[in-house]
């Protein structure tokens, strides 16, 4: 089986990045309160649930649309009634699983694209086929899938909105921007399956197998394209989410540089 890349987090980010204006970037980020000071980081801690369904499988197609379809239902149902305890507003993500690439959200298929979201139809696409996800640690799949689930929640409070007028002068801004949005995401990921990772983690290989595997395929060692991280800051802040449980454990957009490097 292949040892997974960081390609779920290239795919993600390729369909997400937004456009940006060729300005100084402040770095941690400054009077943007979308980003800041989001009413999401008040929304408090998230609330224990089952998904004994969300153990994903790569065992087929088939079998991998019926368990992503499964934790899917699982982060819709926490996250709503998250939301609505918190009093904000908020509607699911609906769902597509392809097995080979077709139009979506309106535009063909991008070559070499695992997942996307469509921000206007709230409808994530997620690409199970033998090129990728049928060779790929299940367990690796669970921080790729509620990671792009992050991205249904970071447009649905406006996150993606700040991201999208947040200022940058250079590449090397653009990139941190982008890997704030993407650690984001990632911590986000680490709250929901810390809330339920009793019963949707039940015999998977187990967090720090996912830790591990997750630390190995950060994109450190890439000298031109650096959107995704060091392997230790994902970990970093997906372990953050888990062991808290709260989003407001996930404002990357006040860490240092050095801890979204």
């Amino acid at each position: 089986m292949l040892k997974p890349l960081a390609l779920p987090a290239v795919a993600l980010i390729a369909a997400l990045l937004l456009p940006g204006t060729a300005d100084a970037l402040t770095s941690p980020i400054q009077s943007v309160p979308a980003l800041t000071d989001n009413s999401l980081y008040r929304s408090g801690k998230i609330k224990s649930s089952e998904c004994p369904d969300g153990a994903l499988s790569i065992e087929s197609a088939p079998a991998a649309k019926r368990t992503i379809t499964a934790l899917w239902r699982c982060l819709n149902t926490s996250w709503s009634a998250h939301f609505k305890h918190a009093k904000l507003p908020f509607a699911p993500a609906k769902l597509v699983v392809l097995t080979e690439p077709a139009p979506f959200c309106g535009k063909k298929w991008k070559e070499g694209f695992l997942s996307t979201y469509c921000a206007g139809t709230k409808t994530a696409a997620v690409l199970v086929n033998d090129e990728y996800y049928l060779r790929t640690r299940e367990i690796y799949h669970f921080t790729y899938i509620t990671a792009l689930y992050g991205a249904h929640l970071q447009h649905t409070t406006g996150i993606a909105r700040g991201f999208s007028a947040l200022p940058y002068k250079n590449k090397a801004e653009n990139f941190e921007r982008e890997r704030r949005w993407m650690l984001q995401g990632s911590c986000l990921s680490g709250v929901f399956l810390g809330s339920v990772w009793k019963t949707a983690g039940e015999g998977s290989e187990g967090w720090p197998a996912l830790l591990d595997l997750v630390k190995s395929n950060g994109d450190h060692r890439s000298k031109k394209d650096r959107y995704f991280a060091k392997g230790k800051n994902i970990v970093y802040w997906l372990d953050r989410g888990f062991k808290s449980g709260d989003p407001g454990s996930c404002n990357t957009w006040k860490a240092s540089s050095a801890r979204v490097a």
